[in-house]
């Protein structure tokens, strides 16, 4: 199954194919992070009535799964739904900046970047 058969890095196909399987713990996480966008561990943790020590064990579980971005601004860590964390590093570093930098900025794979910047060079997000 070809990249261009996927619609988006949560197709069911995309996390399969990458060996991603998400419990129902995970799943109401990321259904947060894909809802507000831009998370912290606290801000997820009021909306699940969970701990935020066991919230930010599961953002940090997703990010390195590859599915949601991370970024530290000041003392804050901020975990964001990855096509947004993309777009907004895009237009933060530059349209010409590499897959490989603009991995390392989100923390990232870049193979996930790159497969999320070509989808948005295609019009297809």
């Amino acid at each position: 199954m070809s990249s261009e058969e996927y619609c988006s890095i949560y197709d069911i196909r995309f996390l399969m194919n990458r060996r991603i399987s998400l419990r129902p713990t995970l799943m109401k996480t990321l259904k947060t992070v894909l809802e507000l966008k831009k998370v912290t561990a606290d801000v997820v943790a009021q909306r699940t009535n969970r701990p935020r020590t066991i919230e930010s064990k599961y953002l940090s579980e997703l990010n390195r799964m590859g599915i949601v971005a991370k970024v530290r601004e000041g003392r804050k860590v901020y975990y964001i739904e990855a096509i947004t964390a993309v777009k907004e590093a895009i237009a933060k570093l530059g349209p010409d900046v590499k897959v490989e930098e603009l991995a390392h900025q989100i923390s990232m794979p870049a193979d996930i970047v790159r497969f999320i910047v070509e989808k948005a060079k295609a019009g297809k997000l």
